[in-house]
């Protein structure tokens, strides 16, 4: 009787799950992710319970695996030990500068090993860091380090750093400037070299950030805007520990080696891909700058075993030939964001790597998606059930408005599987949006009200994602003011006020278009000259010179088209989705164009044979 009870509940069981799998395929796809995220969640409830920041995981770690590699750079090793005594001498030179708990300072420093022992440096005393970007100049760079309002400036190695800091050096007369070389004659700045073979490496005191809470500001991570200028998004004490666990999804160990070329400066490198490695005392192997010709060669020589990617890394990596060693490496998994759906299985497949994990994540987004499951083209799943665990929801959007369509009732309209939506994420306690620092008018920017609704508060993130049947989400595109290109979130606001500053331009209309073969999209800059202006090879000329000067590489635009009238809407805002349309396809378009010649660092006019080129990928941007 027993057996056949036994019988019967095991018989009911199978067809349970055997009904489930075949009206709802998706639940077991949830059941699996569940479990996976499940101690990652536990993970960080402990930490915030028990109020570990950080750098108390750092100096824990540092502690326990003093002698161990930490650091891998240009063949140098460097220890938890020694790191953390470096970042002892940071804290202690800080202090006797009179910098204190909940200050700013800025650092700006490439990709090398003192940029991780400043920061930690800095957060052991608490004090808040502005990570700025070293590609900066001028204006750019002067509202980004005072944006935050920092007390003080670290300018790491390099002559072009320190010649971008001389550059607006009247702008920030008010700030201590403290350059790590010995050699700063005649720049009026201090030696921070110096004043750390002076200070003591030993351990500084905890107790002096007891009174932190876990709202307070880690760093400041700066995200290009509508503002013209990059707007420091806030990374608070809460959300770094929030991260330290995202790599616990592919059972990321101590004994894994974590190839680190993109720029620490950014949220996903620091926060995800460092603060990942400290957790467990893995190794990190960090390189200045990306190559392609390098990029296997190093992963082979240190037994690399997870790679961080972004999509226009992977594809330069695909368009290199073809070598016999092309899958000879140790690397189990390659995490990162952006890899696109037309190289992701030659990717995978030429170099042999086990398991991608593609996710989305913004710095200031309360949510993120995860792809665990070697989805092709996927960055994570948003299902019903799992939208009761993160409540997002996806909306219809009006292209023409660019903003959430709504119904008559003035709520916006939830799309359902196979359909592309823009991504919304409710605002609260467990889902906090921290917004960005002295900039009410931006943070606002980014929230919609009324969505489901009245009186309902949502996060935009302004990206669009295809869900299909099985509700797995695909990123489409990014909307509004703002693209993405060679890696970096380009302010179409910023280009349009560096063309305007030229006297015979009398306005500029900034868009992303999509180039076939690239990430992203490459910036055109639509320009409209004075009245009685007519186009020369000098006011080419003196564009290529200007954005040159003004503005950051990867943010100079890759097409011109000279305007005879300014495209705008009916209440007068400049007109985009009919030339994002258009291209730069000069058989749609009865109007000059140019395209940028990375080779000779100058515009030349665009026809269709340069056309057919870069589109074939013969030309490059």
């Amino acid at each position: 009787m027993l057996l056949w009870l036994l019988g019967t509940l095991l018989s009911l069981v199978l067809i349970s799950v055997a009904t489930i799998h075949f009206l709802f395929p998706w639940v077991l796809l949830d059941i699996r992710y569940i479990l996976t995220a499940k101690k990652v969640v536990q993970d960080i409830k402990d930490r915030v319970k028990k109020r570990e920041l950080i750098i108390d995981t750092f100096e824990a770690t540092a502690k326990r695996c003093a002698d161990q590699t930490f650091i891998v750079f240009q063949d140098q090793k460097f220890t938890y030990k020694f790191v953390d005594e470096q970042a002892n001498r940071v804290a202690r030179v800080c202090l006797d500068l009179g910098l204190k708990k909940r200050d700013t300072v800025a650092i700006m420093i490439q990709n090398e090993p003192a940029f991780l022992w400043t920061f930690f440096g800095l957060q052991k005393i608490g004090i808040k860091v502005a990570l700025i970007n070293y590609h900066l100049r001028g204006q750019a760079l002067s509202h980004s380090i005072h944006g935050c309002q920092s007390r003080a400036l670290i300018v790491g190695q390099g002559d072009e750093i320190l010649a971008a800091v001389e550059e607006i050096k009247q702008d920030l007369s008010e700030l201590q400037i403290l350059i790590q070389s010995d050699n700063v004659k005649g720049s009026g700045f201090k030696s921070f070299n110096k004043l750390m073979q002076e200070a003591s490496p030993d351990q500084i005191d905890a107790s002096i950030r007891d009174d932190l809470h876990l709202k307070d500001i880690s760093s400041f991570v700066f995200t290009s805007g509508t503002t013209g200028f990059p707007k420091p998004a806030t990374v608070s004490l809460l959300r770094t520990i929030s991260s330290i666990g995202a790599f616990s999804l592919f059972n990321f160990s101590e004994k894994d080696i974590l190839y680190e070329t993109l720029p620490l400066y950014h949220a996903s490198a620091l926060n995800l891909g460092v603060f990942n490695v400290i957790n467990k005392g893995a190794v990190i192997v960090l390189r200045s700058k990306f190559s392609a010709t390098a990029f296997w060669e190093e992963c082979r020589k240190h037994d690399v075993t997870v790679i961080h990617y972004i999509g226009e890394l992977c594809r330069y990596l695909v368009a290199k030939p073809k070598q016999e060693t092309d899958g000879k490496h140790c690397v189990r998994v390659a995490i990162g964001n952006g890899l696109r759906q037309d190289i992701w299985e030659e990717f995978q497949q030429r170099f042999k790597i086990p398991q991608i994990i593609e996710f989305y994540a913004a710095t200031e987004s309360p949510v993120a998606f995860q792809n665990i499951f070697n989805k092709v083209g996927s960055c994570g799943r948003s299902s019903p059930l799992l939208r009761k665990l993160t409540p997002v929801t996806f909306v219809e959007f009006d292209n023409d408005t660019q903003s959430a369509k709504r119904d008559k009732n003035g709520r916006c309209i939830p799309v359902s599987s196979g359909d592309t939506g823009l991504l919304l994420a409710p605002v609260s306690g467990s889902l906090p949006f921290e917004g960005y620092y002295n900039k009410p008018k931006d943070t606002e920017k980014k929230i919609i009200k009324d969505v489901l609704k009245e009186g309902d508060v949502f996060y935009n993130s302004g990206d669009l994602f295809y869900i299909d049947k099985d509700y797995f989400l695909y990123f489409k595109d990014r909307t509004g003011d703002t693209y993405r290109w060679k890696g970096e979130n380009v302010s179409t606001s910023e280009i349009s006020e560096a063309v305007n500053n030229l006297d015979f331009v009398h306005d500029t209309n900034v868009y992303g278009v999509n180039v076939p073969g690239c990430e992203g999209k490459a910036g055109m800059a639509a320009i409209h000259l004075k009245e009685g202006a007519s186009v020369s090879p000098q006011h080419i000329h003196q564009i290529s010179q200007h954005c040159s000067k003004q503005l950051p590489a990867y943010a100079r635009p890759r097409f011109l088209r000279i305007q005879r009238q300014m495209s705008l809407t009916s209440t007068f805002k400049q007109q985009k989705v009919d030339l994002i349309n258009e291209g730069f396809n000069p058989g749609k378009i009865d109007e000059e164009l140019y395209y940028y010649d990375t080779k000779q660092n100058e515009f030349k006019p665009l026809d269709e044979t340069s056309y057919e080129g870069i589109s074939a990928g013969k030309i490059q941007l």
